[in-house]
């Protein structure tokens, strides 16, 4: 009887480990949280592949990238933990609006747009407003 209670037992432990989920469920990112681009893609071209970005500065004219592909890409680095196209780079997302959860936000959004298509290859931060609020958040007390 001993014997097939353990038995029982042991098989019981056995079915609930492998019934256990293998993967963690990851979560896309609210598309409310991430800021408009605020620059036009294909502004005042200059027929050299330049267009104009914030401040005039001036950004190759494929920037900035469509918002569909950005979150999609955004999506995937965060849903990894780092930035797909450039593993060294953390890519945390929090939800509230702490400074420092605005901090980690802005910064994974800046390091998704300037690594889009490989370590460092992608679009720099002035074909968006995102280095503004950058600033503007480190600002807050």
């Amino acid at each position: 009887m001993k014997f097939s209670t353990i038995l029982f037992a042991a098989s019981a432990v056995v079915a609930s480990v492998m019934a256990a989920p293998t993967t963690v469920s990851k979560r896309d990112v609210n598309p409310a949280l991430v800021p408009d681009f605020g620059v036009q893609r294909g502004a005042g071209p200059d027929g050299f592949g330049n267009c104009t970005g914030l401040n005039g500065v001036k950004i190759p004219c494929s920037c900035p990238p469509d918002r569909g592909a950005f979150i999609a890409q955004l999506n995937a680095n965060v849903n990894a933990g780092h930035a797909i196209n450039n593993p060294g780079i953390p890519t945390p997302f929090p939800t509230s609006n702490s400074k420092q959860d605005q901090q980690a936000r802005i910064a994974t959004l800046l390091s998704t747009l300037q690594n889009l298509n490989g370590p460092g290859v992608g679009c720099p931060a002035v074909a968006t407003v995102y280095g503004q609020l950058q600033q503007q958040i480190n600002a807050l007390p």
